[in-house]
């Protein structure tokens, strides 16, 4: 931990005769202003340094927006048609949604690519837990080989962006499949992410129109 101190705070660029000479206390102390037993304190006031609250910022922007829209939307149409798999379809809205219409159609066949490996991946984690019927064993070993197939093959498929959102389709499908269920059960949480991104698309879309409309006016 004191190495990660050390690199964090700026040593890293230091030669090895500059560390010996910094191994004086007081020469320490001298140059940069604090003892090497402050060394956790330092470290942790450099790791947060960054995350302090700006209240100019604390307000409803656009894309905060149109993510609340797009959630609304997921949660109403899905109660109206009595889906299930609510939360996934919330997920891959939020996923996909960007500050405009282009960029989100771009992020949107980036989460249904993504979504799609870790819907295989839940898929077939699914049929070889069902064939040594839902032992633990099976869950505890093949749910991380399955995030990390997921993972690799997003990698190759040159779809980084989309690793998280994979990896948190798989996991949500894979680990919410009740056991005895049907593999139809599996394909329609799949099935929900697409509706989820489609959501995402047609807010941004509408929302773009109207934002276009008003500056006309």
């Amino acid at each position: 931990s004191f190495f990660f101190f050390f690199w964090d705070c700026g040593f890293h660029h230091l030669s090895e005769n500059k560390m010996v000479w910094l191994r004086n206390g007081k020469d320490f102390k001298k140059r940069w202003g604090f003892s090497a037993r402050n060394s956790k304190t330092c470290y942790n006031k450099t790791m947060f340094k960054k995350y302090q609250f700006d209240s100019t910022k604390f307000k409803f922007g656009m894309r905060t927006v149109k993510s609340g829209l797009a959630v609304f939307l997921v949660i109403l149409i899905f109660h109206l048609l009595k889906w299930d798999g609510t939360q996934i379809a919330a997920l891959s809205a939020v996923f996909s949604l960007r500050e405009d219409f282009g960029k989100s159609v771009h992020f949107g066949s980036s989460r249904v690519l993504s979504n799609s490996i870790g819907g295989f991946y839940a898929l077939l984690f699914f049929i070889v837990s069902d064939f040594f019927s839902h032992s633990f064993w099976v869950t505890l070993l093949f749910i991380p080989l399955c995030t990390m197939l997921t993972i690799m093959t997003n990698v190759a498929f040159n779809n980084t962006a989309g690793v998280i959102s994979g990896v948190a389709t798989m996991l949500i499908i894979a680990l919410s499949v009740p056991a005895g269920d049907s593999i139809l059960y599996v394909l329609g949480r799949v099935f929900e992410t697409f509706v989820g991104v489609f959501i995402a698309i047609l807010v941004n879309y509408d929302l773009e129109i109207v934002k276009n409309f008003l500056k006309k006016k």
